[in-house]
């Protein structure tokens, strides 16, 4: 395969084509247009409207900027450009997936964030000696957030931590550099208080 194909493979499978939000605005424009037809086609008729008459829509359209009371049609302004907003916003962002892509290999190879996030944080488990459920990691598209709570008496340095967690990631060799921040939550000792 070229290059060229699996890239795309891999971009198809760490970004999410936003099929959702593109199947419910195209509903909505679907049911709006058919609703308007059918308006105008039982008005070019002489039948009553449904809902309706279209001079009577566009009239109405025409008379909004001084309809009262005024802080019900700014309130739907601000609907509206919201909508409109969120709307750029889903066809321009690129949606991620949770899952990252490795660099080192001749395939396409996508990693799940879970896995990397199981695999940091069973390492940092096994060298700092912690229960199980001590460490949490979670990994985002851009960034790694690694939380350890030792056991009451034992001590962790927070460099060695991020070390850690950044060599087991290097062993990933993902296409995009991601950031580990590192946190040591205070242990809690047999009573439940934190100390």
């Amino acid at each position: 395969m070229s290059n060229t194909v699996l890239q795309r493979v891999v971009r198809r499978e760490t970004h999410s084509p936003r099929t959702v939000a593109a199947v419910i605005v195209l509903v909505a424009v679907s049911a709006a247009a058919v609703l308007a037809g059918i308006e105008i086609v039982r008005d070019v008729a002489g039948r009553d409207p449904m809902l309706l008459s279209p001079g009577a829509g566009l009239q109405w359209l025409a008379d909004l900027p001084q309809a009262q009371p005024a802080g019900a049609v700014i309130a739907g302004g601000v609907i509206a450009v919201a909508v409109g907003l969120i709307l750029i916003w889903l066809a321009l962002a690129p949606g991620r997936r949770p899952k990252q892509a490795m660099a080192g290999c001749s395939t396409a190879v996508v990693c799940d964030n879970g896995v990397i996030a199981s695999s940091i944080a069973e390492q940092v488990r096994r060298t700092f000696d912690l229960a199980r459920g001590a460490v949490v990691v979670g990994v985002g598209s851009r960034s790694i957030d690694v939380t350890a709570r030792p056991e009451p008496g034992q001590s962790i340095e927070k460099a060695r931590l991020r070390r850690t967690a950044e060599e087991e990631l290097a062993r990933y060799d993902l296409s995009r550099t991601l950031t580990v921040h590192v946190r040591i939550a205070k242990p809690i000792d047999e009573e439940g208080d934190v100390r």
